[in-house]
């Protein structure tokens, strides 16, 4: 007897619980959800459109589109090594002194203003948003993966904690093992 051809829900997703990558395990985190209208459309802005002689100005990551972005669950306000994965394939490692805020809609990836466009020092983020946006445009997925590293610095020597490896140092080792394609040229 044939089987009716069932159809996968656009809300069900797969992703492992956790990889591995240089010996350290980033467990999954949830996906990132672009901002979508009552169609379904992907929302973007670009916060300089309307600008005088913004082509000739700024550079080609600041010009956008941007859109807002929110992770599936709450993000720990801890320092941590992140890493982005697209279909199964890791796309991004970095490292953050404050998880939370690093894909929060303030200071972070989930939200990019005129000012995050004119200066250079944000041009990773403005480039990790851009990215994020055009898989979501596209119908793809991009999955978060963690390893929260703990306290840092003088929290861990008050909290009688040792600091262990910085994030920054953990991301890199993770880095040469796994340098995605989203990472900016070296």
């Amino acid at each position: 007897m044939d089987r009716p051809v069932v159809r996968q829900s656009p809300d069900e997703h797969w992703a492992p619980d956790h990889v591995v990558l240089a010996r350290h395990v980033l467990n999954f985190a949830g996906r990132l959800f672009v901002e979508r209208d009552a169609d379904g459309e992907v929302l973007t802005h670009s916060p300089l459109a309307g600008m005088a002689a913004v082509e000739q100005r700024y550079p080609a990551w600041a010009l956008g589109p941007f859109g807002r972005i929110e992770t599936e669950h709450p993000l720990p306000e801890a320092p941590g090594v992140f890493a982005l994965v697209q279909q199964g394939v890791v796309r991004y490692v970095g490292a953050s002194r404050n998880l939370s805020r690093t894909f929060g809609p303030r200071h972070g990836i989930g939200h990019i203003t005129r000012r995050d466009c004119q200066l250079s020092r944000r041009e990773e983020r403005c480039r990790l948003n851009r990215l994020v946006v055009a898989e979501a445009r596209a119908g793809r997925v991009v999955d978060l993966y963690l390893l929260v590293t703990g306290p840092s610095g003088v929290r861990a020597l008050l909290s009688g904690r040792s600091p262990g490896e910085a994030p920054a140092e953990i991301a890199r080792q993770v880095a040469e093992v796994a340098r995605g394609t989203w990472h900016l040229p070296s």
